[in-house]
């Protein structure tokens, strides 16, 4: 027996969700796509950062810091596990879904992400999961 495909959460009831996890979110629905803007801070004792969702259905979410911008670590020539246009790389092909809510998947892997980020800013290695982007050593580098 074939199984019945999830429906597509609606635009505005996934705006809804997110205001109701970050109630300092400012966002719209237009034109098919959801924006909106949410300050999150992974930790009490880590930074607040401004970040960026972008989504249509049937689309990954695109998810940015727009602020602060992002550091390197000292001795690393590109950020690790983000997508060549700047965008976050949350999670593995196939794990997001659009009949999953936002505020319970890309929020918090964003989250996470955001911590993984200081962490490697102060030990110069990713601790999350996914595929290692080992930060190269100055003597490499010049070869």
């Amino acid at each position: 027996m074939a199984s019945i495909p999830a429906r597509a959460v609606n635009l505005g009831r996934q705006l809804a969700a997110i205001k109701v996890a970050v109630p300092d979110t400012r966002g719209t629905v237009r034109g098919g796509e959801l924006l909106c803007t949410l300050p999150l801070q992974p930790t009490p004792m880590s930074r607040n950062y401004i970040v960026r969702i972008a989504y249509r259905h049937r689309r990954r979410p695109r998810v940015t810091v727009t602020d602060p911008p992002l550091a390197l670590h000292p001795d690393a020539t590109s950020l690790p596990h983000v997508y060549p246009d700047g965008d976050l790389c949350l999670h593995l092909p196939g794990e997001w879904k659009d009949h999953m809510f936002l505020a319970d998947t890309i929020l918090p892997w964003t989250s996470a992400w955001l911590l993984h980020y200081e962490l490697w800013l102060a030990l110069g290695y990713w601790t999350g999961t996914g595929d290692q982007h080992p930060v190269p050593s100055p003597a490499n580098r010049s070869r």
